[in-house]
């Protein structure tokens, strides 16, 4: 079984994201957190996957993490 981590770092205007991309049984598994906020998905495509994840850690900061 071939398993692969990648960890990146995304600095933005309120914090840093980190994003943990793992790949097992030809599925791109990926983590995004902001502030205690985390969002996970999974696709066959790694780019499609850090999107999901991006994608659904922004809704969750919009909803829950903005503080103005």
């Amino acid at each position: 079984m071939l398993r692969t981590y990648e960890f990146l770092y995304l600095p933005t205007d309120v914090g840093t994201i980190r994003v943990d991309i793992f790949y097992k049984h030809a599925i791109f598994h990926v983590q995004a957190e902001l502030n205690g906020l985390m969002s996970s998905s999974y696709d066959r495509k790694k780019v499609d996957a850090v999107k999901k994840s991006l994608l659904l850690l922004a809704k969750e900061h919009h909803a829950f993490g903005h503080h103005e």
